[in-house]
């Protein structure tokens, strides 16, 4: 919400539309500031990934900034904490819930738009309290038109239907913009379901003033074929790298993909 002073308002009847307009006028001003993702985010499990030394050699590798969260949080506060303290990475935080809200330097706030949880749902107990804590910590927050793709255990968690016609998936996202959304994130954490970069051009049409993550299980080489298709921000699931023998060299195979020549953007 927008803070308007009293003094700014017309006091006579006549006036109040002029007043609600500029209210109005504001609000898109706050909305063109919410901040815009880079090319390329690690979705980090603090579960898996609590050694503060990771986040040192992502940090040495050239990263800015780590997304924290997902249905693993056990050592979430812990962990944002240390990073946040130990590096200068800035931390994006994915809660679950209002239980794994902490300080962080931008928070996520995701509202599920297939979720057919009354938890869950955009506006539901989950949703609200959610926001609520984040407020009261006076974080920036990012509200996000998520949407859940995959046969993950996100999709059991928010009991969600992934939705499989592009064309409702494309309206879907064209309603979210109607709405106010500026940011949309389609999740495929599942090696069996991927993402059709064909896909992105669509939805870049229905809603081109939103910015659009996807959460795909790909290669540094895939991953490069989902931004030059327009996939604004390509998320990295965590499982990718708790798979691999090395995650800070395949952390830095994407960095030099999509992040060597791009410049931070916030």
């Amino acid at each position: 919400m927008v803070a308007c002073k009293s003094w700014d308002l017309p006091l006579d009847f006549a006036g109040r539309g002029c007043a609600i307009h500029s209210l109005e006028v504001q609000s898109r001003r706050v909305t063109d500031l919410w901040p815009i993702l880079p090319r390329f985010l690690p979705l980090l499990d603090p579960d898996h990934f609590r050694d503060v030394e990771f986040y040192r050699g992502l940090e040495a590798i050239g990263f800015r900034q780590v997304l924290l969260g997902g249905t693993g949080s056990a050592h979430l506060r812990e962990t944002v904490q240390a990073v946040r303290r130990e590096t200068s990475l800035e931390v994006v935080l994915f809660p679950v819930g209002p239980d794994s809200v902490c300080e962080a330097d931008l928070i996520v706030l995701p509202d599920i738009m297939n979720s057919t949880a009354h938890h869950a749902r955009p506006f539901g107990p989950t949703a609200i309290m959610t926001a609520v804590a984040a407020s009261e910590i006076g974080c920036r927050v990012l509200p996000v038109a998520h949407f859940i793709m995959g046969n993950s255990t996100a999709r059991w968690y928010y009991d969600a239907q992934p939705i499989t016609s592009p064309k409702v998936l494309a309206a879907s996202c064209q309603y979210a913009q109607i709405v106010g959304y500026r940011h949309l994130a389609l999740d495929y954490e599942d090696p069996e379901t991927s993402f059709d970069p064909g896909l992105a051009r669509v939805l870049k049409s229905k809603a081109p003033k939103c910015h659009l993550s996807v959460s795909n299980e790909c290669s540094p080489h895939e991953a490069q074929q989902l931004v030059e298709c327009g996939v604004d921000t390509v998320i990295l699931p965590s499982d990718c790298l708790e798979n691999t023998d090395d995650p800070l060299a395949l952390a830095h195979a994407y960095y030099r993909r999509l992040l060597a020549v791009e410049p931070f953007r916030v």
